[in-house]
């Protein structure tokens, strides 16, 4: 029997290029190891390199300034020459200043430093410059800074110096109430000082042809008296007042008008016999620069010392002329006030707008002018020894 062939099996044909590919060699461990090892040297090397420039530029910036100092001196060593030299070296360590790179190191040991001079150790080193151009001293003769004047400084008037003539300083208070009568005071040969009450109406008109006069000008400030009788007027200082309602009533009475010097009390005899009340013010005075007459109302009256106590420039009556509203009695007051001006040097008088007191004084003060006293503003007084003397 005939066998049917088999047919023969046919190979596979080989995948192309797969038996051929060679694998690829793995990455060896510790490359990028390697490579920043090799970025540090090279690092290493260029710092190295600018290193021994800069070395070198402080070399011959040395010897550069070491020979053009000193003409004739030896030649600095180069850095070479230095290492092979046989020199000991210098510690810089330590701090030691290098003697051929001068100011390299600034600090020195002690031997290095003059023993003569004390504290060396703590003093710094510091070079001196040449004054080219020194500026020249301030100017003797230059004008100094004005000073701010206080209130009793501004508004003064201001009389010639008096040498050591006896003066006499004339207040007339209560004035700008009967305006007829302070009209007439106000024509008065003076110069001599105003009072004005703070209650008065008209009182900048007033003021103002007083001034133009030559006058001074001063406050009359109400305050209450001993007697319950007797009315000091609107807005009188009490005692009966805390601090709050003093500085209030005297706001309004130092408000009403402006060119004056300073305060007198009007009555006031037992208010200003209150130090503590009298305090308050006194500090009112001193912060507006015033000047404080003590009218002397009572002979408790503390108006002075406390004025004092706070620096405030004041000054006591002597005399009252009018007490007594009779003639005879008016010129035994002008008697004793010309004993008390021959006696000290000064004296301080107060009166009022009267008609007897108007026409006394129209009299007195030629009389006294001509015998050589001289009549001056309540602040002339103020700038003299306050020596007390009554009459």
């Amino acid at each position: 029997m005939a066998r049917r062939s088999t047919p023969a099996k046919k190979k596979k044909p080989a995948t192309r290029g797969k038996a051929n590919v060679r694998k690829k060699p793995g990455k060896k461990p510790g490359g990028f190891r390697r490579l920043m090892l090799g970025a540090a040297m090279v690092a290493g090397a260029v710092s190295a390199m600018i290193a021994a420039g800069s070395m070198l530029e402080l070399d011959r910036a040395a010897q550069k300034a070491v020979s053009s100092s000193s003409a004739g001196s030896p030649q600095i060593q180069t850095r070479a020459e230095r290492e092979t030299s046989k020199s000991p070296k210098l510690d810089f360590s330590k701090g030691y200043e290098s003697p051929n790179r001068p100011g390299y190191m600034v600090e020195r040991t002690p031997e290095d430093i003059d023993k003569t001079q004390p504290d060396a150790l703590s003093q710094p080193r510091i070079t001196p410059v040449p004054n080219v151009n020194p500026s020249p001293l301030p100017r003797t003769d230059a004008p100094a800074t004005p000073q701010v004047q206080l209130a009793w400084q501004k508004f003064a008037t201001h009389v010639p110096d008096t040498g050591r003539a006896p003066v006499i300083a004339i207040i007339i208070d209560d004035a700008g109430i009967d305006k007829a009568r302070t009209e007439r005071a106000a024509e008065l040969p003076g110069p001599i000082t105003i009072s004005y009450l703070p209650y008065a109406t008209h009182l900048p008109e007033q003021v103002a042809t007083a001034r133009k006069r030559g006058h001074e000008i001063m406050l009359h400030m109400p305050m209450e008296p001993t007697s319950h009788t007797v009315d000091p007027g609107p807005h009188a200082l009490l005692t009966s007042y805390d601090k709050v309602a003093i500085l209030n009533e005297m706001t309004w009475m130092l408000d009403r008008f402006s060119g004056y010097v300073g305060v007198n009390n009007h009555m006031g005899s037992k208010f200003t016999s209150d130090p503590e009340r009298m305090a308050v013010v006194m500090q009112v005075m001193k912060s507006r620069g015033l000047m404080f007459l003590d009218s002397r109302t009572s002979a408790k009256s503390v108006g002075y010392q406390e004025a004092q106590k706070y620096s405030v420039p004041a000054i006591e009556r002597d005399v009252f002329i009018d007490d007594a509203d009779e003639a005879d009695k008016i010129n035994q007051m002008l008697d004793r006030v010309e004993h008390v001006a021959n006696k000290r040097g000064y004296a301080v008088a107060i009166g009022h707008p009267r008609d007897l007191t108007l026409e006394a004084l129209n009299k007195w003060i030629p009389k006294m002018q001509a015998a050589g006293f001289i009549f001056v503003p309540a602040t002339d007084i103020v700038r003299r020894n306050s020596v007390k003397v009554t009459g």
